[in-house]
């Protein structure tokens, strides 16, 4: 018989013993359950959390060593599907896993671990996800905010109104040209569109959409905000040579791209303005105005630019944070601003004012050309401009006590207050605001400044900022003047934009006038060459008080674009002598050409000045020195150079009115760390010293011989005594003047030379997909740098093709061509 009380206890344990069973085994049940595994994500999407737009991790197709093409990108307008911004908590869906190379939209994160930094060259090519589909509709998208310093409508600046004034004829009359030559002709201009066919095809095949195609590996970079540059900006070159179907391709991918977002933190407006803006009006205009979304695209692009002129002396933020979060902020210009980039915008907003009768546009430009009108006399050599300005129009206020106005609230207090709001008062000026503050695009709300909720009331010292200026030299005192980079547009357009508005505004002429008075006698110099060929270059000038300046006497292919320039400008002022004076310095250019082995100019190049108004002839003794400056030095002692070079150093030479001795050390650095002699200018070789520097075992030649080794070791052509910067990047601006020069005189000079270009030109770019710009131009076989920048099919190839094509196409009579050589339409 069973007895339970027998095995009370054993039973009780039992129990106990499957209730544990029974609970645990129920827990891990629920847990296998609760464990929903997320949704499987796309591998060309993922991203190691937390990596900001400096640290993107790319994923295996994206390792440099792509050697194949890859496809185009199938939906042609994928990266410009625009979806709204969700309006409230419950619309917005989860945060998306990014694309590699895509920046975190999350605002804290961009605000804390985001670089917003504008990306170089180098930092764009290594963040880039070759071969995957775009897909925006996850990031924020610009949206129309309130003014922060609203123009007042009454004082806003409209075009100039009345009949285009008769001006002089650009062009000459064509020659008569025989069958033979004719036929001649027509061969080289097939050429030339054969090539820029071999681009474009290797940009349709490998970068489609995207802003520039990798020439040698293939695939893409989008280093102007994947707006797809090369296609906008090559749109007028398809039309001008008859690529009517490519055209129409082409304004069909235009359609989708969405310019009111982007990857990038913030736009670089000139290059959006003279890439994008001018290459949509350059093809509305070319194309008869046949395709209203040309020009319906434009005003959607320069709308959201405008929010950059939101500042409270209205000169441009030049990289926008455009993002919403950021648009409700406060900015101002840059307090070291890039004059070309400062001064280049005039010509687009221009033509889009004209086009659409909005003066909002134009008002904007002017507000600038004012600025620089005004400052041009205040330089440190009146008349020119310094490569770069403070245009923040920030000065400091002693002691000043003044109540602060909100966001949103009308401009006070500034020398254009009444133009902005004619009831602001008068803010007094003091000095220029002395403090390196960061780049306007990078500032964050400060309690102190105007249009900040937090800055209400009243304040006294420490002395606070007005910003409502006009432009001003840079804080750091020492001012560079040239035509070369970080200057040149700035001063081409000038003439062209007298020419836009129908001569209907001398303000333009008038500053080019000004300014070429000081180019022609402080920048232009002849060189020392042995043909004793007449040709002129522009040199650079540093200054650091008035009368005490440095020249560096150089060539630059950024620079060749003054020999056009000056061609227009003697027509439209009559100066017979600056006509010669443009084939001059456009000879100096095609010398530069003929001068290296692979037949191209160099970037940048050093020489040897003639004095100016005596016989320019090849002297072995001067050319020696300027090689070998330190000849007596090194060969009294095998040992360090002498800081300081004898007379011999031609191509930077400093001048002074004033006591040398009275001058401060300081002043002696400034100029030399600002010049482009000394440490800071020189370039490695290839046998890995730095150029000027002697080995021990040079240490010891004589003069002829230690230059004999120089000269082959640098591989100088003669007349050249240093090559700092060896590459060709596919410019434009040599054949650009030629092309003038030819269109101005009907010389057929200028054709012979443009050919030998482009024949030397293509020979040494080409490659099997496209055409990459190269790094040495004094090599018998140079290497590409796998880069093929817009400009390449916008410019380069353009010019070469309208050099032979019949002088009615595109007639400069008719067209005025931008700084990216997009054509507008002159009045009348």
């Amino acid at each position: 018989m069973f007895r339970a009380r027998r095995y009370r206890i054993s039973l009780v344990f039992a129990a106990i013993f499957v209730l544990l069973i029974l609970h645990f085994s129920r827990s891990r049940d629920q847990s296998a359950v609760l464990q929903v595994p997320p949704p499987p994500v796309d591998d060309h999407k993922s991203t190691s959390p937390g990596h900001d737009a400096g640290g993107q991790v790319k994923n295996d197709k994206d390792n440099g060593d792509n050697k194949n093409p890859v496809k185009p990108p199938a939906p042609l307008g994928q990266p410009g599907q625009h979806q709204p911004p969700s309006k409230g908590p419950n619309d917005r869906p989860a945060p998306p896993i990014e694309a590699p190379g895509r920046p975190n939209t999350i605002p804290s994160q961009d605000k804390e671990s985001g670089d917003h930094r504008p990306q170089t060259g180098a930092q764009t090519q290594s963040n880039k996800d070759e071969g995957t589909e775009e897909d925006t509709s996850s990031l924020p998208h610009w949206q129309p905010m309130p003014e922060q310093f609203p123009i007042n409508p009454e004082t806003l600046i409209r075009l100039p109104t009345g009949p285009p004034k008769s001006l002089p004829k650009l062009q000459v009359k064509a020659k008569d040209e025989s069958s033979t030559e004719k036929m001649h002709r027509m061969q080289q201009l097939e050429s030339v569109k054969s090539a820029f066919l071999h681009a474009w095809n290797g940009y349709k095949v490998s970068a489609m959409g995207h802003d520039e195609v990798y020439p040698v590996r293939g695939g893409f970079s989008d280093s102007f905000n994947g707006w797809g540059a090369t296609l906008v900006d090559t749109l007028d070159t398809l039309w001008i040579m008859d690529l009517k179907e490519e055209f129409s391709m082409a304004v069909d991918y235009l359609k989708k791209i969405d310019f009111t977002t982007t990857k990038k933190q913030d736009i670089p407006v000139f290059e959006t303005v003279i890439r994008y803006l001018g290459g949509m009006l350059g093809a509305y205009d070319i194309s008869g105005h046949k395709y209203d979304v040309l020009l319906e695209k434009s005003v959607e692009l320069a709308n959201v630019l405008m929010g950059a002129f939101d500042t409270p002396n209205r000169m441009p933020d030049l990289y926008y944070m455009w993002k919403p979060e950021y648009a409700t902020r406060n900015r101002r210009g840059g307090h070291s601003a890039v004059l070309a980039e400062l001064g280049s915008l005039s010509m687009e907003f221009t033509r889009l004012a004209q086009l659409t009768k909005d003066n909002k546009y134009y008002d904007a430009i002017s507000r600038i050309t004012n600025a620089l009108e005004d400052y041009q006399d205040r330089t440190k050599l009146p008349g020119l401009w310094p490569l770069n300005i403070d245009s923040s129009g920030c000065r400091e206020i002693p002691g000043y006590q003044r109540e602060v106005a909100a966001v949103g609230h009308p401009v006070q207090g500034s020398p254009l207050s009444h133009e902005i709001n004619p009831t602001s008062q008068a803010s007094p000026h003091a000095s220029q605001f002395g403090y390196n503050a960061e780049p306007a695009h990078h500032d964050k709300a400060d309690p102190s400044e105007p249009g900040s909720l937090k800055a209400l009331g009243k304040r006294t010292p420490p002395p606070k900022q007005d910003c409502y200026s006009g432009l001003n030299d840079p804080i750091s005192g020492v001012d560079k003047f040239g035509l070369g980079a970080l200057g040149d547009s700035t001063y081409e357009l000038l003439p062209k934009e007298y020419l836009l508005l129908g001569g209907n505004n001398d303000q333009y002429l008038n500053m080019y006038n000004k300014a070429m008075v000081q180019v022609r006698k402080h920048l232009v110099y002849q060189p020392m060459l042995k043909n004793n060929r007449d040709v002129r270059f522009l040199s650079t000038m540093t200054m650091t008080k008035k009368l005490d300046a440095a020249f560096t006497y150089e060539g630059t292919h950024l620079a060749c674009f003054a020999g056009g320039m000056f061609a227009i400008g003697s027509k439209l002022l009559g100066l017979e002598d600056d006509l010669k004076l443009a084939g001059q310095l456009t000879d100096g250019c095609i010398w530069a050409y003929e001068a290296t082995k692979t037949g191209i100019m160099p970037e940048a190049f050093l020489m040897v000045p003639c004095e100016k108004g005596k016989p320019c002839e090849w002297n072995d003794k001067t050319y020696y020195a300027a090689l070998d400056p330190y000849a007596a030095k090194r060969l009294k002692s095998n040992s360090k150079r002498s800081a300081e070079p004898e007379k011999g150093n031609w191509h930077v030479v400093s001048t002074s009115e004033s006591n040398p001795s009275a001058e401060k050390e300081e002043t002696k650095k400034e100029i030399k760390q600002s010049t482009t002699n000394g440490p800071a200018f020189e370039k490695s070789t290839t046998n890995g010293q730095t150029e000027g520097q002697t080995s021990d075992s040079m240490g010891e030649l004589t003069q002829e011989e230690f230059v004999t080794k120089k000269i082959h070791k640098d591989r100088l052509p003669p007349g050249m005594v240093g090559i700092p910067a060896r590459q060709y990047l596919l410019r434009p601006e040599a054949i650009e003047s030629v092309f003038v020069m030819f269109r101005l005189t009907g010389d057929s000079y200028w054709r012979e030379k443009g050919w030998k270009m482009f024949q030397a030109i293509d020979k040494a770019t080409r490659t099997d997909l496209a055409n990459s710009a190269i790094r040495d131009v004094t090599v018998d076989e140079p290497r590409p740098s796998d880069n093929m920048q817009s400009f390449w099919t916008a410019e380069t190839l353009k010019y070469f093709y309208l050099l032979f094509s019949d002088p009615s196409v595109m007639s400069l009579d008719e067209y005025v061509l931008n700084t990216e050589a997009h054509p507008f339409k002159r009045p009348g």
